[in-house]
């Protein structure tokens, strides 16, 4: 006969794994798959790991009732703070994410106060849309420029690129972002 502390340990060993599936399928099968879910991943397997050779090595050298506390504790500290973990990585991905635009503006000639707050506004909004779709820096800036309203030829020009590499690119965050064309980019952007 299977003893409560057997099923115990399996059940909490089994979280804890079902939930380091769960992160995985998020961050490589998600839409909105980030460095943070990927980070999580990392987070579970090894809370999962560390749980299952804590009870072996609680159930060899005190017992199996032993080793189904250590697994209680262990899932408890890791359902617990994970979530938390993530969040804080988020915030702090988000202030990375804006201190790269407030350092990285672009100088250009003095223009009007209100003009300045809408390109910091965009500039703000496609970072923050880089970092939630995982976007590379170039496909950033030719995020940035769509946005500005320029067309293919003029953003590369901007970015000294061909009109393929511009295209490329495109593709690239329209398949990042789930979008189907420009307009439906400046919508998603836009919200």
């Amino acid at each position: 006969m299977v003893s409560w502390a057997t099923v115990a340990v399996l059940a909490f060993v089994g979280a804890l794994g079902a939930a380091c599936c769960v992160a995985a399928a998020r961050a490589f099968f998600g839409r909105r798959a980030d460095r943070v879910a990927y980070r999580m991943v990392g987070a579970w397997a090894a809370a999962f790991g560390l749980t299952l050779a804590a009870c072996l090595v609680a159930k060899d050298a005190f017992g199996v009732p032993t080793a189904a506390l250590a697994a209680a504790a262990a899932c408890v500290l890791a359902f617990s703070l994970l979530p938390l973990a993530a969040r804080w990585q988020r915030t702090r991905a988000m202030a990375a994410a804006v201190a790269y635009v407030q350092l990285n503006r672009l100088s250009s000639a003095p223009a009007s106060e209100g003009s300045d707050a809408a390109r910091l506004d965009l500039e703000m909004r496609c970072a923050r849309l880089a970092r939630s779709y995982d976007l590379t820096r170039r496909e950033e800036d030719v995020l940035r420029l769509l946005m500005e309203g320029r067309t293919f030829s003029e953003v590369a020009d901007e970015l000294v690129v061909s009109v393929n590499t511009v295209k490329s690119h495109v593709r690239r965050v329209y398949a990042k972002m789930g979008v189907a064309g420009k307009q439906d980019l400046l919508d998603k952007a836009l919200r």
